[in-house]
Parts: C-alpha cells; structure tokens; sequence
C-alpha cells in the first residue's frame, strides 16, 4: 500500500513537471494568437503627458469625469502599478518606443539629447511589416528633431519657435483638439490600411489653463480641467474610430509618459524627484477580445515592458535592443504571477545643478531611492512615502540594494554614449538664444565630489524656477533679485548664472548678461550654449567683433565645436563679411558634414551673391540632411524664382509657410511670385498675412498700396499704407518706392501741388541710390 502511494505520488510529480515543461515549450503568444482572426490589426498608441495615474476615474479617482479613459479600462487590460523610467517626456518617450532603459538608451533629459539610430523603434518595426505609421506630437519637447520620427511616414510636430521671445522647451506646446484634429485627417485618409498611429496629448502639462468650459468645472483645480478636456478629445477619437468601423477591430495603447508632483514632497511639477506621484502612469490595452475586456493586474511593470508586449501582439520581431518584458502573459493571469523590479531616475539634478541624482528600484511592496542619503518606503503601508524605513528594515534595504546594483550592471551594458551635439547647429543656436536653459554638467567632471542630496535643495530648485517665470514673463526685476540671492547661498549653480543671464538679455542690459553669462561659463566651461548667448549679448552692445573675437579665445583653449563655427558664420554673414563667412561655415562641415544648418546658410550666402549653381549644390545637400529645417525650402524657391521657375517657386514658398506658418519673408516672396503670374487676389491675401507675421516690414504696406492704386479702389486707404510703411523708415531705394506711390496716388486725388512734391522726393532719392550704386 504504501509502494502504490508512493508510485502515485513520483506519477503525480511527473505530471506536474511535464506540464511545466509543456508550459515553458508553449510559445509565449499562442493564448493570444489564438484570439485573433488575423496579424494586422490597426494599432494606436496613445500617451499622455503628465497624467497621474491616481487622478482618473478607472484608478479610483472620484473627482474628475474621465468617461473614455474609464472606457478604454472596461474595455482592455488595466496594469494598475505601472511606472514610468523617469519624470522627463523625452527619455520616457524614448523608453517606450525602444523597449531600453535611459541607463542603456543614454537620453537622459529633455534637449540636447537624440535618440540613437543604432537602436530600433516601434514604428520602424510597424513600418518594416508594411503598415502605415503617422505620429502627432503636441509638444516641441518631442519635435522630429530629437530622433522619434524614425519609422514615421508621417510625422506631425511643426513648431514654430519664430513666436517666441524666450522659451523653456515644455512652453512650445498645442491643445489636444488641434493634434485630434490632425490624427483624423490622417486616419480618415489611412483606415483602409494596416496602419501604426502614435498620438501624443500634453494638456495636463504646465501651465494649467483648460479652456473656460472646463476651467469652470474644476475653477479650484485647473490640472484636473486639463485631464477632463483631454478625455474629450478621446472621445472624439474614439466616436471617429466607431464611426468608421474600427473600434472593433483595433488594439489601442493608452499611457503616460510620467506623472506630476502637485506640491508632494514639495515639488510643484515633476522632473526632479522619483516619488510615485510624478511615476506612477496609467497602462491599459485594449484589445476588441471579450475575454481581455475589464481586466485589472496588480503585476508591477513599466513603460519599458510597452514594446515587447506590442510585438507580441502583432507579431513583431523583438529586437536584440530589448529590456523590458512582454505583459501579455498577465492579460490571461491578472494575478501577479511573477516578482518584478521596476526602475525609475533623474538625473536633472546633475545635469543642471552638479547635485546628485536619484534612482530607485521598487516592486509590489519595497521602494528604494538611491541618493546621498537613501531612502526606503513600505508602499503598502506608506503609499504616500512619508516614512523612511532606510535605518529600521536594514535587511530590505541591504537585500534591495544589493538586487539594485545587480539590475543596474545589467541594463548599464553595452549602455549607448551620451552625446549631447547630435542636435544640428540652427536648433541649438535657436534654443540658446530663446534662453532654454540646455546646458549640461559633464557628469564626469562630478566624479569623486560629494554631491548636495536634491531633497534638500528643493527649496533651491523651487526658487529659481519661480524666479525664471518671473524674469521671463512678468517681473524680471524681483526674478533678478531673487536669483541673485540663491547665489549668494551657492554660488556654484551654473544655471542660476545662467538664468540671471537670460533676465538681463531679456532687458536688454547686455553688460550685466555678459558678466553672468561668463561666470556660467567659469563652472561650465565646455557649455556651447553659454558661448552662444555670450556672443549674442556683444551683438546687442554692438560690439561684433569683440563678439567674434570671444568666440575664436574660446576656440583656442581647445574647447572645438562645430556649433561655434556656425555662429561665428553667421555674425560674419549679418556684417556682410562673405568670404569669411564661407571659411567658417565650411569649417562647421569639415567638423559636422551632417550640419544641414550650414549648407542652408551657404546656400542663401550664394543666392546673396548671384551664384546660383553653388546656392543649389547646397540646397540640395541640405535637404538630403533634413528636409524639415527651417529656410531649406524658403531659399530653394528664391533659387526657382531668380531662375523664372515661378510655379515650382510658389509651391516651395507653400510648404515653407505650411511649416512656419509666420514667416513673413516666404509669405511676401510668395506675394511677389502671385504678382507676375497674374494672380492679384492670392499677392493680395500673401501680403495680409505677411502683415500679421510682422507688422514692421515697410515693403508689404507699399505693395498693399500698389495693389489697391492698380485696382481703382480706395485710394485714401492706399495713401494710409504707404504712409504706415515710410514711418517705419525703410531704406532709401525702397523710401523712393513710397514717395512715387504717394505721387500717383495723389494725382489720382486731384492733389496736384502734394503729387509734384512726392514726386520730385522720389526723384531726388532714385537719384540719390543709383549713384551710389
């Protein structure tokens, strides 16, 4: 008897260990392929930035109406403890879409930064099964110039950065209604085909302004107004899809890219501390399966996990790239079925303040914060980390930091090189001169320091945050005061020179800029950045070749970079000095051969100077680089039209106004090409644009005037523009323009004396340019 029990029981164990074994052998994704009709199903990402996960209605949140957001929840699988990488839209995003940790991927903040091309993207891999890609970015942070349009057939940022007078990159942003607006177009147009559409929604960002309706019904919570217009704008989404018959037939991602502080542990925003507030994110799929439908997993994963579980679902190669894991597994067993670690960091705190950076690992229970002084939370008892257990659970901590050291070994090999000057030279110089603050210290230069612990100088942080808003968009002399203060406390902080710098410029007391600028520049002396607004600063005291002169100093002491060759190109071209402009922008190639900036500037150089053979070499050199780059098609139609190509000059004129829709000088050529090809209306409508982009160009009230003088109509109102455009005092040949226009004008009148005298002015003036010519 007790031989047969025992017989049964070695059977029982065989059982059991060839059921695992036949659960092992399974192929990960048969439960899921099992459920589907066919392998292209349409895709949708959605991510939105700086969503709380714990302010939506599906994670429990009572106090703001998140109806599609709780649909995609009824309708898919929920990951309630889902994290982000870190609390910076670009680095997440890039995790996301990698399937790679910052520690490996290497971007580790917003600007400055490019995703490498050596690793492989979401879209790319859609792109490569033969599906339509389309992305549509609601913020400059994700611009196609920081490297996440690859694998995109369409890739929808257009930022005009010409708006702005001063920046931070989270500023350049546009309400979700107008990205929905762009992803329905394209989807309407794209529905009929396997198609791989990312859209990117930044309203819950700063600053909260939600529109009235919702700013009314949430008047003591703005943030929470953002949330419920941005679940609006999904529902239109979501009605277009049903409309078209595709709900049914989709799988849909929803996310967030991080999370946002409201104050906890001080921190108004996010980007500074790990705390859950700023990464904990939602994470739901929604599948058209009933089976995967109100499904909810305590599994703890993160954005990392999103690319291998996509490939799963659509039957993707994962590339050789990949860290994360594919979650479909949790779909069918929503129980937690494994324990896993999820890794989260900043590292703004030592790039912008040479103060440390924080890391943590966490998983169903324990959270670590690797920092000067560490810090652990019992997550189930303390959700709100309030309670530092780092000197009571000394095992925890020993044994999570040891499994942290491990885990870091391992997504840190074979980690990618941070390279901060893969951004082409007219980005940075635009970035650097609106005042975004994208320097960088070299991490490097910190090693074997004892670095300040970033929980204590929140208060810092905090300050000369206030003190930017002040300085760049209300009171710049209490923003001064303010961040002269915090230097006196620490004088070390490169950004608060930085900073009070930008103030300075921004009043145009061009001296003290220079004197901040340049004691950045002492604790950062390898920043390109603070060169750039150095020099700019000797551009507004007019001191141009004390300019150049700083420039090639810096140059001297080793500190080479493309980038300031391309200024000091560009200083060259303004004064008119070609041929040294020409050395300097070629000396940039020789340094960058992939500086679309330069050929675009040597291509309008050699328009400048008549020789249109070499203006199109470059043209076309730059467009192969980056044919997105502000001006490329601009002085690809001045190329056209001094060449008599009018109609191929206009569209190129088009698709530069499509792109930076306030430049003015396209919009005016445009108006110029209308008039010789016959077309008054269009030159009319060009030349009311070009007014609105700026107000202060004497040409385009003349031209308006001519329109109206030509036309018979108005001519009381035609003498109105031309005297707007001679108050702005233009030069000389064109003031000429002005006062025969006047002379016509009022003959037509009947002012006989004022025509003979307007006349005689412009007599006088034509003859006056032409001998000087």
């Amino acid at each position: 008897m007790a031989m047969t029990r025992k017989r049964r029981l070695i059977a029982a164990g065989a059982l059991l260990l060839a059921l695992a074994a036949a659960w092992i052998l399974i192929p990960r994704g048969a439960g899921f392929d099992r459920l589907k009709s066919r392998d292209d199903y349409n895709v949708i990402l959605i991510t939105v930035d700086t969503l709380r996960a714990d302010r939506i209605g599906c994670y429990g949140f009572q106090g703001v109406e998140t109806p599609t957001m709780d649909m995609f929840a009824s309708r898919g699988v929920k990951f309630d403890r889902c994290y982000a990488p870190t609390p910076l839209t670009l680095p997440s995003h890039t995790t996301l879409m990698t399937g790679t940790h910052p520690a490996h991927h290497a971007v580790r903040d917003n600007g400055g930064f490019v995703v490498p091309s050596e690793l492989a993207t979401l879209a790319e891999l859609y792109k490569a099964k033969g599906y339509a890609t389309a992305a549509f970015v609601a913020a400059y942070v994700l611009d196609s110039k920081w490297g996440l349009d690859r694998g995109f057939d369409h890739y929808f940022d257009r930022f005009d950065l010409s708006r702005f007078e001063r920046i931070s990159l989270g500023s350049v942003q546009r309400p979700a209604n107008e990205v929905i607006d762009e992803s329905l177009a394209w989807l309407a147009a794209n529905k009929d085909r396997p198609f791989f559409a990312w859209i990117h929604l930044y309203d819950p960002h700063t600053p909260y302004e939600p529109p009235p309706e919702y700013a009314a019904r949430y008047p003591n919570n703005p943030y929470l107004g953002e949330i419920a217009f941005t679940d609006s704008q999904l529902k239109r989404l979501w009605d277009a899809l049903s409309g078209w018959g595709l709900a049914d037939d989709l799988f849909l991602v929803f996310a967030a890219d991080h999370g946002e502080s409201l104050g906890e542990h001080n921190e108004s925003t996010h980007g500074f501390f790990v705390y859950q507030a700023a990464i904990h994110v939602p994470l739901i799929f929604v599948t058209p399966f009933p089976g995967l439908q109100g499904v909810s997993t305590a599994q703890v994963c993160g954005l990392v996990d999103v690319l291998p579980t996509l490939c799963e679902m659509s039957g993707l190669p994962v590339p050789a790239q990949n860290q994360g894991s594919s979650l479909v597994r949790s779909f069918f067993k929503p129980e937690r079925t494994a324990r896993e670690l999820a890794y989260a960091e900043s590292f703004y705190p030592r790039f912008h303040y040479g103060w440390s950076e924080l890391k943590s690992v966490q998983d169903d229970r324990w959270k670590l914060i690797l920092a000067p002084a560490p810090e652990l939370y019992d997550l189930t008892r303390d959700p709100r980390e309030q309670t530092n257990l780092a000197a009571v659970e000394k095992k925890v901590f020993a044994d999570l930091s040891a499994e942290a050291e491990r885990f870091l070994a391992q997504i840190e090999r074979n980690a990618l090189e941070i390279d901060f000057r893969k951004i082409d030279e007219d980005t940075r110089e635009k970035l650097a001169s609106l005042g975004y603050i994208g320097s960088f210290t070299d991490s490097a230069k910190l090693k074997g320091r004892k670095l300040a612990d970033p929980k204590d100088k929140i208060g810092v942080f905090n300050e000369l945050s206030r003190a930017r808003e002040l300085g760049m968009s209300g009171d710049p002399e209490e923003g001064a005061r303010i961040i002269r203060a915090i230097i006196r406390d620490d004088p070390d902080i490169a950004d608060a020179h930085f900073a009070l710098g930008n103030i300075y410029f921004k009043q145009r007391k061009f001296l003290e800029a220079v004197a901040a600028f340049k004691r950045s520049l002492e604790i950062k002396p390898d920043d390109s950045f603070t060169v750039i607004n150095i020099a700019n600063s000797y551009v507004g005291l007019r001191r141009l070749e004390e300019a150049e002169a700083f420039v090639l100093d810096y140059l001297k002491k080793g500190f080479s970079d493309s980038q300031l060759f391309y200024l000091l190109g560009n200083m060259s071209y303004h004064r008119k000095e070609y041929d040294k402009a020409v050395m300097y922008f070629e000396e940039c190639l020789a340094q960058n051969p992939d500086s679309a900036a330069s050929h675009n500037a040597l291509t309008a150089l050699y328009i400048t100077r008549g020789d249109l053979v070499r203006a199109e070499e470059h043209n076309r050199s730059a467009m192969a680089i980056n044919p997105k780059l502000s001006n490329v098609h601009y002085n690809r139609a001045q190329i056209l039209e001094a060449r008599g190509d009018l109609a191929a000059a206009a569209e190129s004129y088009r698709t530069e106004i499509a792109s930076t829709p306030s430049h003015f000088k396209a919009l005016f050529n445009l108006a110029r090409v209308y008039r010789k090809l016959g077309r008054p209306e269009q030159e009319r409508a060009c030349l009311e644009s070009a007014v609105e982009a700026d107000a202060d160009f004497p040409l385009t009230y003349f031209y308006l005037a001519r329109i109206r003088l030509n036309s018979g109509e108005d001519y009381g109102q035609a003498v109105a523009l031309v005297k707007k455009g001679i108050e702005l005092e233009p030069e000389k040949h064109d003031l000429a323009l002005g006062y025969f226009l006047l002379a016509d004008l009022y003959n037509r009148l009947g002012e006989a004396s004022l025509s003979r005298d307007y006349a005689l002015r412009g007599q006088t003036l034509a003859a006056e340019t032409a001998g000087r010519r």
